[in-house]
């Protein structure tokens, strides 16, 4: 069994990433990395222009950044207060964002979400199943 502590710090770390990942998505839109990814999205919107695309997914970053400021936030005061309702908040916090997200996705064909998305969400359900007990 993983410990509360490890638990919330593996979280927060996943939080900071988002934050950083977020800051940098602006900018990493422009990079060789994007590169195969936007590819991906021309293909499923012929019709749009890269450079349209990559302001709807640079400016999706500041959005990213403060999801990872809000959960950080919300892991804080769940692990601090120890309720099921907090657990419960964080699970449907990541539920919420994984299913619509990556169902969206998938609608537009966008295969991409569902791996990177099943990944995170994965990453982040994993300490919570393990920690529940400590939930009371």
């Amino acid at each position: 069994m993983i410990k509360p502590a490890l638990a919330e710090k593996w979280l927060k770390t996943l939080s900071v990433i988002h934050m950083i990942g977020g800051l940098l998505l602006p900018f990493l839109v422009f990079s060789q990395w994007s590169d195969s990814y936007f590819a991906q999205i021309a293909l499923q919107f012929p019709d749009s222009n890269s450079e349209s695309l990559r302001f709807l997914i640079g400016i999706f970053g500041p959005t990213l950044a403060s999801w990872g400021l809000l959960f950080y936030f919300a892991v804080s005061k769940a692990f601090e207060s120890l309720k099921q309702k907090d657990w419960w908040f964080l699970i449907v916090a990541i539920l919420v964002w994984g299913i619509l997200d990556t169902s969206y996705s998938l609608y537009f064909n966008i295969q991409a979400h569902l791996y990177l998305n099943g990944l995170v969400m994965l990453f982040l359900l994993l300490p919570l199943a393990f920690t529940k007990k400590y939930f009371k």
